[in-house]
């Protein structure tokens, strides 16, 4: 979980979408763009998480009904924010606007743990798999542009790390399951 601590001594803030609006607020750089513009990232970045949600696909078990649903879902989520880039986000890409902003700020460690832990720990379902059957070029684009940042890299879990942190997860979410 990301922690942006003040030096003069005010609670520090968390969540990444708190700290990236408090940011926006403090040194604003979506300011030059329309109303409408950042409009539209701010609904990007409240339906990301939701329509690319993959653990529920971790959660069912291999070859279940559930597996399939779950996949079913989360296709349905990628094919809505392609759609939704493909609208409203800057055609020249690949960023939501023309430069890294907002919309990658909140929505970068949601993209990075949906790269990377997914096909870790589920390979048959693999994001660039999905991506490329499902021929969604814009949303492929952006999320490659976000997890390549160097500033996302230089500031994130490595992979490894988060995938072990979410097997951990999905093991403790198990046993209180079977309780």
């Amino acid at each position: 979980m990301p922690i942006l601590e003040h030096l003069d001594g005010t609670p520090p803030l968390t969540e990444s979408l708190v700290i990236t609006e408090y940011l926006e607020d403090r040194w604003p750089k979506m300011s030059e763009h329309t109303a409408q513009q950042r409009a539209a990232v701010r609904l990007f970045v409240e339906r990301f998480n939701s329509a690319m949600s993959y653990v529920a696909l971790l959660r069912a078990d291999e070859g279940s009904e559930a597996e399939t649903e779950a996949r079913e879902a989360l296709v349905a989520g990628m094919k809505s924010t392609d759609a939704f880039l493909l609208q409203y986000a800057d055609a020249k890409g690949p960023f939501f606007l023309p430069d890294f902003a907002m919309a990658e700020e909140a929505c970068a460690p949601f993209a990075l743990r949906f790269w990377h832990v997914l096909p870790a720990m589920r390979p048959q379902h693999s994001p660039i798999a999905l991506l490329d059957e499902h021929k969604l070029d814009r949303l492929k684009a952006w999320l490659e542009a976000v997890v390549a940042r160097p500033s996302v890299t230089a500031t994130a879990m490595s992979p490894e790390e988060m995938v072990s942190s979410y097997a951990s997860m999905m093991e403790r979410m198990k046993v209180v399951a079977a309780k």
